[in-house]
C-alpha cells in the first residue's frame, strides 16, 4: 500500500465515510481493513468490509478475525443489522475459510468482476452476515 492510499483513507475516515482499522505490533502494521459505511455498488444498503490484509508472516494468528469482529461491533453500535464483503470464491481458500468460520454467507447472486489487478480480472461473490 502506498503512502498516498493511506492518506486518502485517513481523509475519507475524517469525513466519516469509512473506518480504517489497523492492527499494529510494536509500531509495525501487521493487518488492516476498511469498513465502508455506505456499502458498495451491489449492496449499498449495509456497511461493507474491503481490502482486508494481513502480512503473510503473521497470518493464522487471529489478527484478521479481530479486525473483522471489531468492524462488526462498530456496525452493530450504529444500528445496522447486516455487514458484507466480497471475496474471490476460488483463488483464496484461506480467506474463504475465515469468512465461513465467522458465519459470512454467499448472498446467492452471481459472481462479478470487482476489478482488474495486474492485468487479471478479480471475480468475486458477495458475502454477508446478520449481526
Amino acid at each position: 500500500m502506498t503512502d498516498e492510499q493511506i492518506v486518502e483513507r485517513l481523509k475519507r475516515q475524517g469525513e466519516k465515510l469509512l473506518e480504517y482499522l489497523v492492527f499494529e505490533i510494536d509500531g509495525e502494521v501487521v493487518s488492516f481493513v476498511l469498513l465502508k459505511w455506505h456499502g458498495k455498488e451491489t449492496h449499498p444498503e449495509y456497511p461493507d468490509l474491503e481490502d482486508l490484509f494481513t502480512r503473510e508472516d503473521k497470518r493464522g494468528k487471529g489478527y484478521a478475525s479481530a479486525l473483522i469482529k471489531e468492524c462488526e461491533n462498530l456496525v452493530k453500535e450504529k444500528g445496522h443489522k447486516k455487514i458484507g464483503l466480497a471475496a474471490n470464491p476460488d483463488l483464496n481458500e484461506n480467506a474463504r475459510r475465515l469468512y465461513e468460520h465467522l458465519c459470512y454467507k454467499h448472498d446467492g447472486k452471481k459472481s462479478y468482476i470487482d476489478g482488474i489487478y495486474n492485468g487479471v480480472e478479480d471475480w468475486v461473490v458477495d458475502l454477508e452476515k446478520e449481526i
